[in-house]
This record gives C-alpha cells, structure tokens and sequence, in this order.
C-alpha cells in the first residue's frame, strides 16, 4: 500500500513531466496503473502529445492493457484537428505494413478516427448540438443545421487529404518521365494543382462566411521550425515556376514553393478569376500506380558496386582519393552570390505582385515533397536531433542544431521542411569560381564577418558532431551537408542510423563523425584556439547529453519492437548500443579523454575521405 502511494504522490507531483509519465507507461504492467497513467495523459495538451505519436501509437499495438490508448487519441483528434490529420498519416503508415494480425485493429483505428474527424465525437457517442467547424472557426450555430456542418467537415478533410495526396504522387509519377522532362513536367502538374484550389474556393463562394474562409485552401499541418505560426496557415497559391525536381539514381523528390496565410484573416480573392482545371493533367497524377513503381525501382542503385569498393579500399588504405576532375567545371560568374538570391528577397517580389500579399499573415515557404520514400526512420532521427537541440538551449550551451519539419504520409510518401538560404557542400565546390578549400571560401565570402561565420561553423560542427557520434548516423557525403548564409553546418538525410549503414551494414564509415582537413582549417587547426573551443563545446553538450540520456532512450525504447524500421531490426541491439555511446558509467574526467578520443578518431579518417572518393566516383559528388 505504502508503495502505490508513493506511485500515486510521484504522479501527482507537478514536476512529474510527460517524459517521465510515458516512461512510466513504457515499463509498468499493472492494470491499474496503466490506466491511471493513460488518464493522466488527458492533462496535456495535444501539441505535446503529438511529438510523441509514432511511440504512443506503436505502444497502443505493441504493449497488453494500452487499449484505453485509442480514446486518449481520438479524444485529443476532435481538439485538435492538426493532431488528428498527424495521426492518420501515421497510423495509414502503420496499417501499411504492420504484421497481418494488427492489420484489422489499424484499419478498425483509422475508421474511428475518420469518425471521430467529421463528427467531432467519439465513435457510438452522441450530440445534440451540430459539430463545429474545423479549427474553432467561429460561427452561428442557427447558419447550418448538424448534418450540413457534418457535411462540411467531411468535404474539407477530404480535400486536405485529396491535396496531400496529390502532391506526394507528383513524386511518384515523375519516375516515369525522361529526366529532360521532368521540369516542365512537374510545373505542369503543379499548375493543375493550382487551379483546384481556386476551383475549390469558386465552389463554396456562395456558402457562409466560414465555410468560404475554410475553403480558401489546404491545411497540410505542416510546423516550419524557422517560423512561429501561431495560427493555422493555408495554402492559397503554388508557384510552379518556382519548383523543381532534384533527380537521384531511385527517386525524384521535388521543391515546391508556394504562399500562405492565416485562416483567421478574412477574405477571399480571387472569386472572380478564370481558372480552368486541367483533367488530363489531374488524371493522370490520379492514375499514378505507386505499387507498380515502387516494384520498378531500384533504390539501391546509388551503392551499386560500394561492397567491391570497400574490399580494395581496405586493401590499399594509404592510397590517395581520385582527383576531383570537376573542381573547375563551375557555372557561376565572379560577380555572381554563391547563394543566388535570397530567401527574403525572392519573397519580397512575389509579395508585391501576389494577390494575397495584402494580407498580414502572408509567407512564402517551401517544402520537399518526397514519394517512394518512407520517412519514419527520418522522423525518429529528427526527434532525437529536436530533443538534443532543447537540451541544449535549456542548458545554456552555444551548440547549434537546425531541425526542420518531417511530415510522414504513409509508408511510402512524405514531406520535408525546406531550408533556405543554404547550398550543400557539394554544390559549394561545383558552382563557386575558382573553388580551392572550405576556409578560402568562407574568407571570400565573409571578410567581414569571418569571425561570426567561423564561431557559426564551430558550433553547428559540435551539436552535428555529437548528433552523428551519438546516433551513429552515416552516409555523410558532401550532398548531405549544407552550408547556411550565416557559416552554419546542417546535416540531412537520415537514412542510415543507429544500427544500419550503406552497402548492407558493412559499417565501413566507423568514424565516429565526419571531421576532414578542410573543415579543420576552418576551425583554426588542430592546434588553435578556436579548434579548442570545438572541443570544450563537444565536452559539455556530451555531459549535458549524458544528464538527460532517459530522455534519449525512452524516444526509441518506446518504439519497440521496432518491425517496420530498418534501424531498429535488431531493437536489444540499437538501443544497448545507444546506451553504450552515452558512456553513463564513466565520470565527466574521463568523458574529457574520451572527447578527445573522439576527435583523434575523427579528424581526416581514411573511412570518411574513402567513402567521399566512393561517392564522387560513382555519384559524382565532390
């Protein structure tokens, strides 16, 4: 008895955070507590909640006695309409692929939320007032009767979903093409896309003020990290010249540009211009057979022939990488911004001539829209980087981290916050004039500021170093590191970690991060003080790491068994090897040697240059 009151005291204590109630709900497995546990999630809010949606879901599946879980969910869904749609993108993308005996208990979930959504009620649950409308739009409650406003929420959401989907077949579709087509292709299509949404808004002009502002666009819930939306923002005009594809050897992700504002500012615009719907256009990207595709492409084809390369390269690991042949074969002028215009810039002249741009609220963004990929693993990855980068700030420490928005749509299709004003560092060494080493660059581009660009690279290069060491992420080549306009260092791309790495886990990048002679330079030399303080940045956001390692273990112990990532196959294995990494048994004196340690590991590997050399030759990435 003495003990469950100290449970129940723990519990109620107002210190007793949602990490520590979900790790509580990880571990125990009496009834009561369980349950007790779930209700106390009803005492956060549903933003909160939702970083948390791809474990609490997977608990739900996974963990006996979770199934109270289900109602939490759905409850939170009818607050929350951007927690429902994130929601269902993930539990579709569970159902997708998830063992044959949850496949019914998923799509059971999915059809109680999709009841849930356009009711605004729990499933079997009644009400004598009509629903509201989404988003906690006001409204006269006497303007439509309950079926109407039923009929309503169930068309928008649909639409939201119709548009979501679209976007994401574009993708999809764009495999077919020849790569000399793709960009009109894409502008094409995007077009269409365009003119949906001003047929849509034509459609419910003459419907109450609510319903028109609520159709004036999508809401994709997409959370731009950059940016603090306080409201809920709508798509109201594409930009298809804007856009463009980035072709790899398997997929064709593309960008897309386009204008928001707030659902709250009033108005419509456009009621009276000529739009006329494209049908073949729209049919064929409904017609774009993703199974079919996703059979014909090879998405292994980038690390065609890496296991014979790693057999020599073990074999000869004093010899010199290959020339960088195309060093000098670069497209911009000496007069010309590596940058090309910037993010504000091009967003000040669409302004000025947009018919949206009257309003407060208005943004321009970007996003990378992605098909035949499955973006959970990126996610995951993502919320260990968001969860470094608040341990971080919360502590004080001058360690740079940028996380971007990952939106997952399924298995197999998502979307990735763009970040502007960046370049990777191959695209820096392809197009610069006269390219010669990363510290020439930045002298040339920062005399001013070079000391504020260097202090920038210093502490991205730390909170990226202590990302890559602690999450053994690899397949860093030069395509998946940028270079921001202020010198910061941002890391994509997270298809290998944890337990996995390119050519089959043959684990040939065992450096602990990618530390090479030029961004070395850049930090002053091995025996200069700024480099010095690379190391005491790495000292202490390790320490602070280490503080908060529950933290960091309960994200991916919560997503075992781990079946439908490729790093997680082996779960006892990717988490006792995270735990290993954080060093919990050793005293912060000797976590100072081993910080250095890892810096001697690090600077200018063989693995690293000869994984570069590999990329090049075969990818042609410098």
């Amino acid at each position: 008895m003495s003990n469950e009151g100290s449970l129940l005291r723990l519990f109620n204590y107002e210190g007793f955070t949602l990490e520590m109630l979900l790790e509580y709900l990880y571990k125990r497995e009496e009834d009561g507590v369980i349950s007790f546990l779930i209700n106390k999630l009803y005492d956060y809010p549903a933003c909160d909640i939702e970083f948390y949606i791809p474990q609490i879901v997977n608990m739900y599946f996974y963990k006996p006695k979770c199934g109270e879980i289900e109602r939490l969910l759905l409850r939170n869904s009818i607050d929350s309409h951007a927690f429902a749609l994130t929601l269902h993108h993930n539990l579709s993308a569970f159902a997708e692929d998830c063992n044959p005996e949850l496949k019914e208990k998923a799509q059971s979930f999915i059809e109680n939320l999709d009841m849930t959504i356009v009711n605004a009620a729990l499933p079997k649950q009644t009400s004598e007032r009509p629903p509201p409308h989404f988003y906690n739009l006001v409204s006269d409650f006497t303007e439509l009767d309950g079926f109407n406003r039923k009929t309503i929420r169930s068309q928008y959401y649909t639409y939201q979903l119709k548009m979501i989907n679209l976007l994401c077949k574009i993708s999809v579709g764009l495999n077919q093409i020849p790569l000399e087509e793709r960009d009109e292709k894409l502008k094409f299509w995007l077009e269409s896309v365009e003119d949906t949404l001003s047929d849509t808004r034509k459609k419910y002009r003459n419907h109450p003020e609510p319903v028109r502002r609520l159709f004036r666009g999508p809401i994709i819930n997409f959370k731009f990290h950059n940016l603090e939306d306080k409201d809920e923002m709508q798509i109201v005009r594409i930009h298809n010249q804007k856009s463009m594809c980035f072709c790899t050897k398997a997929r064709v992700p593309y960008k897309i540009v386009y204008e928001t504002i707030s659902l709250k500012e009033e108005g419509i615009n456009d009621s009276n211009s000529v739009h006329v719907i494209n049908d073949e256009a729209i049919e064929e990207m409904n017609t774009v057979d993703v199974e079919q595709i996703n059979k014909l492409v090879h998405k292994e084809t980038r690390f065609e022939g890496y296991n014979e390369y790693v057999e020599e390269a073990e074999k000869n690991p004093d010899e010199r990488p290959s020339p960088r042949l195309s060093l000098n074969d670069n497209t911009l002028s000496s007069s010309e911004s590596v940058w090309g215009e910037s993010w504000e810039d091009m967003e000040k002249k669409i302004r000025e001539s947009s018919p949206w741009g009257k309003y407060s609220t208005w943004k321009i963004r970007g996003l990378i829209v992605k098909g035949l990929d499955d973006l959970r693993q990126e996610y995951l990855a993502m919320q260990f980087i968001m969860k470094m980068k608040k341990i971080f700030e919360e502590a004080l420490l001058s360690i740079y981290l940028r996380s971007y928005e990952i939106e997952i749509i399924s298995n197999y299709m998502g979307m990735i916050e763009y970040i502007p004003n960046t370049l990777s560092l191959h695209s820096i060494k392809k197009t610069y004039k006269n390219y010669s080493t990363l510290q020439n660059f930045f002298i040339e581009n920062w005399p001013n500021t070079y000391e504020e660009a260097q202090r920038n690279f210093i502490q991205s290069m730390a909170g990226y170093s202590l990302a890559c060491y602690v999450l053994n992420i690899k397949d860093r080549h030069n395509a998946n590191i940028l270079l921001d306009s202020l010198g910061h260092i941002i890391h994509i791309d997270f298809g290998f970690f944890l337990i996995i790495s390119p050519g089959g886990n043959i684990g040939f990048e065992s450096a602990p991060f990618k530390l090479t002679g030029e961004m070395i330079e850049v930090m002053g030399g091995i025996d200069g003080e700024m480099f010095g303080y690379f190391k005491i940045l790495l000292l202490q956001g390790f320490l602070e790491l280490r503080k908060h390692a529950d933290e960091l273990l309960l994200i991916l112990k919560m997503m075992g068994p781990g079946n439908n990532l490729p790093c997680l196959r082996e779960f006892e294995r990717a988490e006792n090897e995270l735990r290993e990494r954080l060093r919990l048994t050793y005293t912060d004196e000797k976590c100072f040697q081993f910080i250095e340690d890892l810096v001697n590991a690090a600077q200018n590997n063989w693995r690293t240059l000869k994984y570069d050399d590999f990329q090049y030759l075969t990818n042609g990435i410098l």
